[in-house]
């Protein structure tokens, strides 16, 4: 039996909308942990690991001889659609990785660059069968790894492994995945984010009037950054802009809300604990967010490539493979003079 992107296909409002819904939850969870490293938090980073076995890894590309950076930190974001009516399918019952970000700190360089994957990406992934044994590898909809596996670990490890995969095999370290309640969650614990209502949000909450600002509350940051239809012109493109307008003052108001009680860092994790997932301890992640200082956060890129809609009916995303090893070569590696 296939997996098929067609979890409750039928809840447009759920999964169809959900895709880059909690890119703003994590990506801004992501942005106060990684713009605040500092370059000598990783004792085990990849450059001291090499320089015990001689030099780091090199590559050719286009005639070019490149050598892998040392003191880079990837981390992978991963939001997913699973909510507690979801079916469970043997050891396919993950849910799909509608959101994917990774984010890779250059401690040298003191930047972050960051990757966002269209969750119809078709990658090579490890699949299981119905008893969690391993089938072999396929090439699905990446958005499809999470839901293998026989625990929430399990989900993350195989989408790490997708994206690693998708990436000519570079090394993605740590995870943080969350399930669409965190949300809310994340948006109460930090106070409300105030937001301009540029679109007509009267089928979901007539006290969100178009003109105005509102600090969200509860279900409204929801309706804000994951409502499609119904609102405006019903197109993904203002979804998006609402998206990154949200981000954005979320970031500013978690960085002022740290600035002004170094506990803050504990108690938003505390908030999110339940719905979220990472195989960083809590102690890390505090000290990181308090003793670190900002990174200069690039913007995120995405792949270049074609949509086509699959055999089975289902959309599906070809990245161009010199897009791949084009970004890979300019994030992770440097030219050797």
């Amino acid at each position: 039996m296939n997996v098929r992107r067609g979890y409750g296909a039928d809840k447009k409002h759920i999964t169809g909308a959900v895709a880059l819904v909690l890119a703003l939850v994590l990506a801004v969870i992501g942005f106060v942990v990684f713009s605040k490293l500092e370059s000598e938090a990783y004792p085990e980073q990849r450059g001291q690991m090499s320089e015990n076995f001689g030099k780091l890894p090199t590559t050719e590309y286009q005639g070019k001889t490149y050598q892998m950076k040392p003191n880079l930190t990837s981390m992978l974001f991963i939001g997913y659609d699973k909510l507690d009516d979801t079916p469970d399918v043997g050891f396919r019952r993950g849910g799909q990785a509608d959101f994917l970000l990774l984010a890779v700190l250059d401690h040298k360089a003191k930047t972050v660059h960051q990757l966002h994957i269209e969750r119809d990406t078709m990658a090579n992934m490890t699949v299981l069968g119905i008893t969690g044994n391993k089938v072999g590898t396929r090439k699905m909809q990446i958005c499809l790894s999470h839901a293998y596996g026989a625990s929430e670990e399990e989900n993350c490890q195989y989408t790490v492994d997708a994206v690693s995969s998708l990436l000519q095999g570079i090394p993605v370290d740590l995870y943080m995945a969350m399930d669409i309640r965190g949300i809310t969650a994340f948006n109460d614990a930090v106070g409300g984010v105030t937001v301009p209502i540029e679109d007509d949000f009267s089928a979901y909450d007539p006290t969100m009037v178009q003109g105005t600002s509102v600090k969200l509350q509860g279900k409204q940051a929801e309706y804000y950054i994951r409502s499609r239809y119904e609102v405006g012109n019903g197109s993904n493109e203002q979804r998006m802009r609402r998206q990154k307008t949200y981000m954005n003052a979320a970031t500013e108001l978690v960085r002022q809300r740290i600035g002004e009680d170094s506990s803050f860092a504990n108690t938003m994790l505390d908030a999110i604990e339940d719905v979220s997932n990472t195989n960083m301890t809590r102690g890390r992640l505090i000290n990181e967010i308090n003793r670190a200082y900002t990174y200069d956060i690039r913007p995120a890129e995405s792949l270049a490539g074609e949509y086509k809609k699959g055999d089975d009916g289902f959309m599906e995303f070809h990245a161009n493979d010199d897009s791949i090893i084009s970004w890979v070569i300019n994030v992770f590696y440097n030219p050797v003079e």
